[in-house]
């Protein structure tokens, strides 16, 4: 495993209701099963329109500039790899009703944060001689307001991101967003720690880290400052609001679950996807990856029962943040459908 530093090279329920998401017709195969028959991906649909901003294949470009101003691709394979992933069009399904510059601000920070996890989270050995000092930096960053002395790979873009974030959102507004990403950094260190156990995580285990090591919680919180603005403190705090954010965390977080398990079969060390768990407790593959999915439509069933109750008597910007989790999970599942190879086993 490479350290994070400048030298660093890169690679990358159950139980349905009224409005719960449905089964289209699968998607085409890919990777395969204990007995080498096609694994069958189903494609999420959500009872909720599509929804993407005009702007999104500049928005991409100007991310990849972006990453070459900041030495984010340290080998034509790393920006190669970022041009197939099109993050840029992930942040234009994500915050469809976003300004431009806003739009650009948050591709800029999918990119960055996309290559930091395939960096610390996705690779199977990543305990070394630098893990400590690489996550503590994105939380300095956070804390301080500046790169370290000797910053790591992608501090300099960090702070860029984070210092732009600030001129835009109101401090409330963005302590929300550091805090899910400090979560982020220290949930990574939880999975870092438990890859050095001999007994695998369990199922519930799991489950509490990847509510933080998907960052879904922090890119949610940035959603209500591209439609009718940031809500209320007790807005945010109330009941009702965290548990919405709950389940389109679990729908964020279980969808990338599906997707990437057909790429995750054939990484050396212990499942740290819910699809290979409950496949690793016993299920066959198949078998799981359908677990999987039907738990991610009773997330969708229930955000949606809750939400629509929600908005018969919510302020309009609580509305606006409740629309923003629906272009959230929704654009996700766009990105994969229509738009990135990201989870492509042969890109």
């Amino acid at each position: 495993m490479t350290s994070l530093g400048p030298q660093s090279t890169l690679g990358g329920p159950t139980g349905l209701g009224t409005s719960a998401a449905r089964l289209s017709p699968e998607t085409p195969t890919a990777g395969g099963t204990d007995h080498q028959q096609p694994l069958r991906i189903p494609q999420l649909v959500f009872p909720w329109p599509p929804a993407c901003h005009p702007d999104a294949e500049d928005a991409d470009q100007e991310m990849l500039a972006f990453g070459d101003r900041f030495d984010l691709f340290p080998t034509p394979a790393a920006r190669s790899h970022a041009e197939r992933a099109r993050y840029g069009w992930l942040a234009a399904r994500s915050y469809p009703n976003a300004d431009r510059e806003f739009l650009q601000i948050t591709a800029d920070y999918f990119l960055t944060t996309f290559l930091i996890d395939d960096l610390f989270i996705d690779q199977s050995e990543t305990l070394t001689d630098h893990t400590t000092s690489d996550l503590t930096a994105i939380i300095d960053v956070l804390d301080h307001h500046r790169p370290r002395t000797e910053p790591v790979f992608g501090e300099y873009a960090w702070h860029n991101v984070c210092s732009r974030l600030r001129v835009r959102l109101s401090d409330e507004h963005y302590q929300r967003f550091a805090n899910g990403n400090r979560m982020w950094a220290m949930a990574a260190g939880l999975l870092i720690l438990d890859r050095q156990n001999r007994s695998p995580v369990s199922v519930e285990s799991y489950e509490t880290i990847r509510r933080y090591t998907g960052a879904a919680y922090p890119s949610i919180d940035l959603t209500d400052a591209t439609g009718t603005g940031a809500i209320t403190a007790e807005e945010f705090n109330h009941p009702v609001t965290q548990r919405l954010r709950l389940h389109a965390n679990n729908v964020i977080a279980w969808s990338n679950d599906v997707h990437s398990a057909h790429k995750e079969t054939h990484e050396p060390g212990q499942p740290y996807n819910l699809v290979l768990l409950y496949h690793r407790d016993g299920l066959p593959l198949q078998q799981s990856l359908d677990l999987v999915v039907s738990r991610v439509h009773a997330e969708i069933t229930q955000f949606q029962d809750l939400a629509t109750m929600t908005e018969d008597h919510c302020g309009p910007r609580l509305r606006g943040l409740i629309a923003g989790m629906r272009h959230w999970m929704r654009g996700y599942q766009d990105w994969v459908d229509n738009d990135t190879r990201r989870y492509l086993s042969h890109p």
